[in-house]
Parts: C-alpha cells; structure tokens; sequence
C-alpha cells in the first residue's frame, strides 16, 4: 500500500466518502495520487505514480511495454527482441520473441540454416 492511505478528489472528500480510497500499488510505487476518470470507470480512484521494477498501469499491476515477466512477484525484464529480425519488440510471458520468416533464435537475433545476412528485413 501506499503511504497516502486517504486520497481525496478535487471536492476534499471525506473519511467516508468514496472519494477517500486505499490505493494499492502491488508494492512497486510509494506515491498514489486521486484520478477522477478512473475513479468514475471503475469505481477506484487510486492511480499509482512512479511505479518501479518495469512496471505499469493504475496499480503498477503489468509490465511496461516490451517488457516480460515469468513470475508476478519478480521485476519485469527488458524483452530485447532484436529490431531487425522480430516481427514486433514485444515478447511473450517466456521473453521469446516472434521471429521473422529465416530468423531464430529466443530474441530473433540468428539467421536459420540456409539464410543469411540478418537486416532490416529479416535474413
């Protein structure tokens, strides 16, 4: 949890009123601030700020983009899928990445047998 137990909207808010929330930030941030348009979409307005590990999201609860994590509880890790040879920079929960046509490798960053000359098109 954050330090900031009580987190009051634009209106002050009361110890009583939903404006006044916990606000869980999955032990990755210590700052939290109030988000009106979250609040009002999902009923919690807790928005965590400054998330650490990687992480992202209203309560640090994913991984930034192009990044991947095995085990929830552990930092989520750079992907590094190589630019020339994966089909995108993100990685799967494993941090393999999807190669292109002739490329391998877990991050797309070898030609296959037969290929050759690894570039912006793949090999």
């Amino acid at each position: 949890m954050c330090d900031k137990m009580n987190l009051r909207g634009e209106n002050g808010g009361t110890d009583k009123s939903p404006l006044s929330q916990q606000c869980n930030c999955s032990g990755r941030s210590d700052e939290c601030m109030f988000d009106m348009e979250q609040y009002r979409s999902t009923g919690s307005g807790g928005r965590c700020v400054s998330c650490r590990d990687n992480t992202d999201g209203p309560h640090c609860e994913r991984c930034k983009e192009n990044h991947y994590r095995k085990v929830p509880e552990k930092p989520c890790l750079p992907c590094n899928c190589n630019i020339n040879g994966s089909v995108s920079l993100q990685c799967d929960e494993e941090g393999r990445c999807q190669c292109r046509v002739g490329v391998t490798g877990k991050k797309c960053d070898t030609c296959q047998a037969g290929f050759h000359s690894l570039g912006p098109g793949g090999c």
